[in-house]
Protein backbone atom coordinates (compact mmCIF):
# COMPACT_ATOMS: atom_id res chain seq x y z
CA UNK A 1 0.00 0.00 0.00
CA UNK A 2 1.19 3.58 -0.61
CA UNK A 3 -0.52 6.70 0.96
CA UNK A 4 0.35 10.12 0.40
CA UNK A 5 -0.72 12.86 3.03
CA UNK A 6 -2.71 15.54 0.93
CA UNK A 7 -3.42 17.54 4.02
CA UNK A 8 -2.23 17.56 7.36
CA UNK A 9 -3.64 20.66 9.08
CA UNK A 10 -7.11 21.66 10.08
CA UNK A 11 -10.05 23.99 9.23
CA UNK A 12 -7.46 26.94 10.19
CA UNK A 13 -6.22 28.44 7.00
CA UNK A 14 -2.06 27.83 6.57
CA UNK A 15 -0.05 28.17 3.79
CA UNK A 16 2.11 24.83 5.36
CA UNK A 17 -0.84 22.36 6.14
CA UNK A 18 -3.64 21.98 3.65
CA UNK A 19 -6.87 20.66 5.21
CA UNK A 20 -7.22 17.08 6.00
CA UNK A 21 -6.91 14.53 3.25
CA UNK A 22 -5.03 11.44 2.39
CA UNK A 23 -4.80 9.27 -0.85
CA UNK A 24 -4.36 5.45 -1.15
CA UNK A 25 -3.73 3.43 -3.39
CA UNK A 26 -4.02 -0.45 -3.03
CA UNK A 27 -3.20 -2.58 -5.76
CA UNK A 28 -4.84 -0.52 -9.08
CA UNK A 29 -7.16 1.45 -7.11
CA UNK A 30 -7.10 4.93 -5.99
CA UNK A 31 -8.92 5.66 -2.95
CA UNK A 32 -9.26 9.30 -0.50
CA UNK A 33 -9.27 8.96 2.74
CA UNK A 34 -11.31 12.50 3.46
CA UNK A 35 -11.80 15.69 1.18
CA UNK A 36 -11.28 18.74 3.11
CA UNK A 37 -10.70 22.35 1.16
CA UNK A 38 -8.12 22.34 -1.22
CA UNK A 39 -7.89 18.31 -1.34
CA UNK A 40 -8.43 18.19 -5.18
CA UNK A 41 -5.83 20.68 -6.10
CA UNK A 42 -3.32 19.03 -3.36
CA UNK A 43 -3.71 15.77 -5.37
CA UNK A 44 -2.86 17.11 -8.74
CA UNK A 45 0.16 18.72 -6.70
CA UNK A 46 1.15 15.44 -5.89
CA UNK A 47 1.22 14.11 -9.65
CA UNK A 48 -2.18 11.91 -9.14
CA UNK A 49 -5.74 12.96 -10.49
CA UNK A 50 -9.06 13.20 -9.72
CA UNK A 51 -9.81 11.38 -12.69
CA UNK A 52 -8.94 7.99 -11.30
CA UNK A 53 -10.12 8.19 -7.78
CA UNK A 54 -12.35 5.04 -7.23
CA UNK A 55 -13.49 5.88 -3.60
CA UNK A 56 -13.95 8.30 -0.97
CA UNK A 57 -14.09 7.97 2.64
CA UNK A 58 -15.04 10.58 5.29
CA UNK A 59 -14.13 10.00 8.49
CA UNK A 60 -17.16 12.46 9.81
CA UNK A 61 -18.83 15.20 8.25
CA UNK A 62 -16.87 18.65 9.51
CA UNK A 63 -16.19 20.72 6.68
CA UNK A 64 -12.61 20.51 6.85
CA UNK A 65 -12.96 16.78 6.14
CA UNK A 66 -15.80 17.26 3.39
CA UNK A 67 -15.75 20.32 1.87
CA UNK A 68 -13.82 19.33 -1.64
CA UNK A 69 -16.05 16.33 -2.05
CA UNK A 70 -18.79 18.63 -4.27
CA UNK A 71 -16.10 20.43 -6.49
CA UNK A 72 -14.98 17.08 -6.71
CA UNK A 73 -17.72 15.55 -8.29
CA UNK A 74 -18.22 18.89 -10.19
CA UNK A 75 -14.78 18.30 -11.99
CA UNK A 76 -15.79 14.45 -12.33
CA UNK A 77 -18.64 16.01 -14.34
CA UNK A 78 -17.37 19.21 -16.16
CA UNK A 79 -14.00 18.45 -17.10
CA UNK A 80 -13.71 19.24 -21.04
CA UNK A 81 -12.62 16.17 -23.08
CA UNK A 82 -13.02 13.92 -20.05
CA UNK A 83 -15.74 11.29 -19.96
CA UNK A 84 -15.61 9.39 -16.29
CA UNK A 85 -17.27 5.82 -17.05
CA UNK A 86 -16.32 3.68 -13.74
CA UNK A 87 -18.23 3.92 -10.84
CA UNK A 88 -17.93 6.23 -7.71
CA UNK A 89 -18.01 5.16 -4.41
CA UNK A 90 -18.35 7.24 -1.51
CA UNK A 91 -18.21 6.02 2.23
CA UNK A 92 -18.97 7.44 5.34
CA UNK A 93 -20.57 7.07 8.59
CA UNK A 94 -24.18 7.40 9.69
CA UNK A 95 -25.88 10.98 8.78
CA UNK A 96 -23.47 11.08 5.41
CA UNK A 97 -25.63 10.02 3.03
CA UNK A 98 -28.35 12.35 4.39
CA UNK A 99 -25.91 15.26 3.84
CA UNK A 100 -24.88 14.14 0.34
CA UNK A 101 -28.58 14.06 -0.85
CA UNK A 102 -29.40 17.46 0.46
CA UNK A 103 -26.32 19.73 -0.71
CA UNK A 104 -24.18 17.47 -3.30
CA UNK A 105 -26.71 15.81 -5.14
CA UNK A 106 -29.34 18.48 -5.08
CA UNK A 107 -26.81 20.89 -6.65
CA UNK A 108 -24.78 18.17 -8.88
CA UNK A 109 -26.73 17.08 -11.81
CA UNK A 110 -26.97 13.16 -12.18
CA UNK A 111 -23.94 11.47 -13.74
CA UNK A 112 -25.00 10.29 -17.27
CA UNK A 113 -21.69 8.01 -17.87
CA UNK A 114 -21.52 6.58 -14.29
CA UNK A 115 -23.05 5.33 -10.94
CA UNK A 116 -22.45 7.24 -7.62
CA UNK A 117 -22.61 4.40 -5.02
CA UNK A 118 -22.91 6.15 -1.35
CA UNK A 119 -22.57 3.66 1.46
CA UNK A 120 -22.86 3.89 5.14
CA UNK A 121 -20.50 1.85 6.78
CA UNK A 122 -21.42 -0.63 9.53
CA UNK A 123 -18.49 -1.28 11.48
CA UNK A 124 -16.81 -3.79 8.07
CA UNK A 125 -17.26 -3.25 4.66
CA UNK A 126 -15.39 -6.02 1.93
CA UNK A 127 -14.07 -5.01 -1.23
CA UNK A 128 -12.62 -7.04 -3.66
CA UNK A 129 -9.14 -5.61 -3.32
CA UNK A 130 -9.20 -4.37 0.58
CA UNK A 131 -11.12 -4.67 3.81
CA UNK A 132 -11.77 -1.40 5.84
CA UNK A 133 -13.36 -1.72 9.66
CA UNK A 134 -14.32 1.49 11.43
CA UNK A 135 -14.74 2.43 14.63
CA UNK A 136 -16.53 5.09 16.71
CA UNK A 137 -14.99 8.23 17.88
CA UNK A 138 -14.94 10.64 20.58
CA UNK A 139 -15.37 13.70 18.89
CA UNK A 140 -18.49 14.79 17.17
CA UNK A 141 -22.17 13.27 16.70
CA UNK A 142 -21.00 10.64 13.92
CA UNK A 143 -17.15 10.62 13.62
CA UNK A 144 -15.37 7.35 12.83
CA UNK A 145 -11.61 6.19 12.35
CA UNK A 146 -10.60 3.65 9.66
CA UNK A 147 -8.59 0.77 9.70
CA UNK A 148 -7.43 -0.76 5.87
CA UNK A 149 -6.27 -4.03 5.63
CA UNK A 150 -5.06 -5.77 1.95
CA UNK A 151 -4.52 -9.16 3.38
CA UNK A 152 -0.75 -8.35 4.47
CA UNK A 153 -0.42 -5.16 5.44
CA UNK A 154 -2.71 -2.28 7.43
CA UNK A 155 -3.19 1.13 7.82
CA UNK A 156 -5.24 3.17 10.25
CA UNK A 157 -6.56 6.56 9.76
CA UNK A 158 -7.99 8.26 13.11
CA UNK A 159 -9.56 11.04 12.14
CA UNK A 160 -10.50 13.70 14.70
CA UNK A 161 -10.76 11.79 17.86
CA UNK A 162 -10.57 12.25 21.64
CA UNK A 163 -8.49 8.98 23.73
CA UNK A 164 -10.39 6.05 24.05
CA UNK A 165 -10.13 2.61 24.18
CA UNK A 166 -12.07 2.19 20.81
CA UNK A 167 -9.26 3.57 18.89
CA UNK A 168 -6.28 1.49 20.94
CA UNK A 169 -8.28 -1.42 19.73
CA UNK A 170 -8.97 -0.61 15.96
CA UNK A 171 -4.92 0.41 15.66
CA UNK A 172 -4.10 -3.03 17.34
CA UNK A 173 -0.72 -4.10 14.97
CA UNK A 174 -1.28 -1.70 12.65
CA UNK A 175 1.92 -0.96 10.27
CA UNK A 176 0.46 2.49 10.12
CA UNK A 177 -1.36 4.43 12.49
CA UNK A 178 -1.93 8.55 11.53
CA UNK A 179 -3.69 10.08 14.11
CA UNK A 180 -5.12 13.44 15.64
CA UNK A 181 -2.34 15.32 17.40
CA UNK A 182 -4.17 18.78 17.10
CA UNK A 183 -2.79 20.51 19.78
CA UNK A 184 0.08 20.00 22.03
CA UNK A 185 -0.51 18.69 25.85
CA UNK A 186 -0.46 22.44 27.53
CA UNK A 187 -3.25 23.26 25.00
CA UNK A 188 -5.81 20.07 25.39
CA UNK A 189 -9.04 20.05 23.77
CA UNK A 190 -11.65 17.91 23.88
CA UNK A 191 -12.45 15.78 20.96
CA UNK A 192 -8.99 15.78 20.15
CA UNK A 193 -5.72 13.95 21.36
CA UNK A 194 -2.50 15.50 22.68
CA UNK A 195 1.05 14.19 21.78
CA UNK A 196 1.36 12.26 25.01
CA UNK A 197 -2.05 11.11 23.92
CA UNK A 198 -1.17 9.65 20.66
CA UNK A 199 1.99 7.97 22.24
CA UNK A 200 0.00 5.88 24.43
CA UNK A 201 -2.53 4.82 21.99
CA UNK A 202 0.44 3.61 20.02
CA UNK A 203 2.19 2.16 22.80
CA UNK A 204 -0.92 0.22 23.59
CA UNK A 205 -1.49 -0.85 20.00
CA UNK A 206 2.00 -1.89 19.51
CA UNK A 207 1.91 0.10 16.54
CA UNK A 208 4.81 0.07 13.57
CA UNK A 209 4.48 3.39 12.68
CA UNK A 210 3.10 6.68 14.31
CA UNK A 211 2.96 9.53 12.02
CA UNK A 212 1.09 12.86 14.08
CA UNK A 213 -1.09 14.92 11.65
CA UNK A 214 -4.35 17.45 12.22
CA UNK A 215 -2.00 19.50 13.33
CA UNK A 216 -3.43 23.15 14.68
CA UNK A 217 -1.33 26.24 14.34
CA UNK A 218 -0.08 26.79 17.22
CA UNK A 219 2.54 29.34 19.55
CA UNK A 220 4.87 25.58 20.08
CA UNK A 221 7.16 24.72 17.34
CA UNK A 222 5.57 21.73 15.17
CA UNK A 223 8.58 19.46 17.04
CA UNK A 224 8.12 20.03 20.11
CA UNK A 225 4.83 17.40 19.34
CA UNK A 226 7.21 15.32 18.39
CA UNK A 227 9.50 15.27 21.71
CA UNK A 228 6.56 15.36 23.60
CA UNK A 229 5.08 12.06 21.76
CA UNK A 230 8.18 10.24 22.29
CA UNK A 231 8.14 10.40 26.22
CA UNK A 232 5.63 7.91 25.92
CA UNK A 233 6.09 5.98 22.74
CA UNK A 234 9.80 4.80 21.82
CA UNK A 235 8.66 3.30 18.21
CA UNK A 236 9.01 4.94 14.84
CA UNK A 237 7.32 8.75 14.95
CA UNK A 238 6.94 11.32 12.56
CA UNK A 239 5.44 14.94 12.35
CA UNK A 240 2.72 14.78 8.92
CA UNK A 241 4.03 17.17 6.47
CA UNK A 242 2.00 17.89 3.26
CA UNK A 243 2.80 15.58 0.30
CA UNK A 244 4.74 13.25 2.62
CA UNK A 245 4.66 9.71 0.90
CA UNK A 246 4.95 6.77 3.28
CA UNK A 247 4.99 3.03 1.59
CA UNK A 248 3.91 0.02 3.62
Amino acid sequence: MNLIILGSGTCVPSLKRNAPGYYLEVLDKKILIDCGSGIILQLERAGKSYKDIDAVFITHTHPDHISDLMPFIHALLATPGFKREKDLLLVGPRGFKKIYESCISRVMKKPKSFFIDVVKIEDKLDLRYLHVFSKKTVHSENSIAYRFEDGEKSIVISGDCDYDEGIVELSKDADLLIIDCSFPDAMKAPGHLTPKECGLVAKKAKVKKLILSHLYPASFPDAERLEECKVVFDGDVLLAEDLMEVNI
